[in-house]
């Protein structure tokens, strides 16, 4: 997209290039739909800072020409003039569904993960993993099998891989409890849209991820978050918002958290029980880091102690397996995943049947098991020399609780240190960190921490990273 633009005119650059590209869509040179060039890319093409053009494409959203989008298809947009949108008018207009409340907490928390790619930075923000560990040695044959005409290349085989995947999953259930999904996301978006109405609400912990919030605050669903503790979240203020709210679910990570790390304690995960119990509220258990566990002893599940089928479990194995073959799953009471999986096929939703082949192939051979106690080994010794690396600088003013297992370490900083400097001074030295206070929904109210994943950085990496983490306390400080 070439633009005219005189750098010494009087006419600011931002209004110009506003002005090129507003000529262009109203002539339909740039036709609805048509997705305008990413800010970075813009800019370099024009040679000016990628503000410029952020400001640019401000005033093309409030003329009502151009519309963002935060989910994929991520980008600008452009839209047909106002006088062109009476079709428009007679729906909700799809930008209004857009979050606002946690809008800047969320763009902040994506812009991070998608720059914790390896790259010249190191990276303690995303909790991406390390694609050299991807399970992929050893299962040529599979890929021979999957183009041989005579094998699996069949619509009966791949359909025949979801029962298969089902009993190899059930340990402890039955196949008829076990409903396979893409990704946790997607089960807690069926949730939310099978059982919940607009302005129900749910209880979950806080803090909490953003792209999690985002999933029920797009449904128009009310979350009601109740405070951790070093054993997982505060049952009495749970028992007082469930009394308060009415909740249709409960939402937990009670295995190494996201973001604290924290792991909920035996006595409280039967305290839980108890409490969905009396109140009749369903209990949502995510478990997607239960693999990443360094202690002998794991503690039951809450599906695993429950016994008045209050519990729905969801895992994904998108950390244990590669990225691009997502598979998940839903445990819960056969009614509920009957129904669920009625929503799928309404919805014509197909799980990958070559993922699932690649991933039961895996398991049946054995090496899946392998390749779990060899991650738990590499990342359970990457924690220990994150702690030990973290331990040298304590008195800079950084602490944490050491977590059971995970991928992630939640770190309180002294409280005259700002989060927000320390971000930004460490992004400076080419180290990137995740702030606390993006995973609160009141985030101006939440501040001193900063979470540290160590899924895709190398031991030279994490002794680095520290010591230049260390060189930004001494720097915040000073401020």
């Amino acid at each position: 997209m070439k633009l005219r633009i005189d750098k010494e005119s009087s006419i600011p650059v931002y209004r110009q290039i506003a002005g090129e590209i507003e000529k262009k869509i109203l002539s339909e040179e740039l036709p609805t739909g048509y997705k305008l060039p990413a800010e970075r890319r813009l800019a370099q093409e024009i040679g000016v800072h990628r503000n410029t053009v952020i400001k640019a494409y401000d005033v093309l959203i409030t003329k009502e020409l151009c519309v963002v989008s935060r989910q994929k298809p991520k980008g600008y947009f452009v839209k047909a003039p106002q006088e062109t949108q009476d079709f428009g008018k007679r729906f909700f207009p799809l930008e209004k569904a857009f979050r606002f409340e946690f809008k800047r907490a969320e763009k902040r928390f994506n812009d991070i993960y998608w720059r914790s790619e390896p790259d010249k930075a190191i990276s303690f923000g995303g909790l991406i993993m390390d694609r050299k560990l991807d399970p992929v040695t050893g299962m040529e044959h599979v890929v021979s099998r999957i183009f041989d005409s005579n094998q699996i290349a069949s619509m009966k085989g791949f359909q025949q891989e979801t029962e298969r995947l089902k009993d190899n999953i059930c340990n402890y259930v039955t196949p008829k409890n076990v409903q396979i999904f893409v990704e946790t996301n997607q089960i807690l978006s069926y949730l939310m849209m099978m059982y919940l109405r607009e302005g129900e609400c749910i209880v979950a912990e806080e803090p909490m991820v953003p792209d999690n919030f985002s999933i029920f605050y797009n449904h128009g669903i009310k979350v009601v978050t109740v405070p951790m503790e070093q054993d997982g979240m505060k049952m009495d203020l749970l028992e007082d918002a469930i009394r308060e709210h009415k909740p249709k679910f409960i939402y937990t990570q009670p295995n190494y958290h996201n973001p604290t790390g924290i792991t909920m304690s035996f006595a409280k995960r039967q305290t839980l029980l108890r409490i969905a119990n009396t109140y009749n509220v369903p209990v949502i258990e995510e478990d997607y880091q239960t693999d990443f566990s360094y202690e002998e002893y794991r503690l039951p599940s809450l599906y695993a102690l429950d016994a008045n089928k209050m519990v729905i479990y969801i895992y994904s194995f998108t950390l244990v397996f590669p990225y691009m073959m997502k598979i998940g799953y839903a445990v819960a009471p056969p009614d509920l995943i009957d129904m669920m999986g009625y929503a799928l096929s309404a919805d014509e939703t197909v799980i990958s049947g070559i993922g699932q082949y690649f991933l039961n192939e895996y398991m049946e051979s054995g090496a899946f098991e392998k390749h779990v106690r060899l991650m738990q080994q590499i990342y359970g010794d990457k924690l220990n020399l994150l702690c030990t690396e973290l331990d040298k600088i304590a008195d800079k003013g950084i602490t944490y609780q050491r977590p059971k297992g995970g991928l992630l370490l939640w770190c309180t900083l002294a409280d005259d240190i700002s989060e927000k400097e320390v971000y930004k001074r460490a992004e400076e030295k080419g180290v990137l960190v995740m702030p606390g206070s993006i995973f609160y929904m009141d985030n101006r109210n939440r501040k001193g921490h900063i979470r540290l994943s160590f899924s895709n950085v190398t031991d030279d990496q994490i002794c680095q990273g520290v010591a230049l983490l260390g060189q930004v306390l001494d720097i915040c400080k000073r401020v």
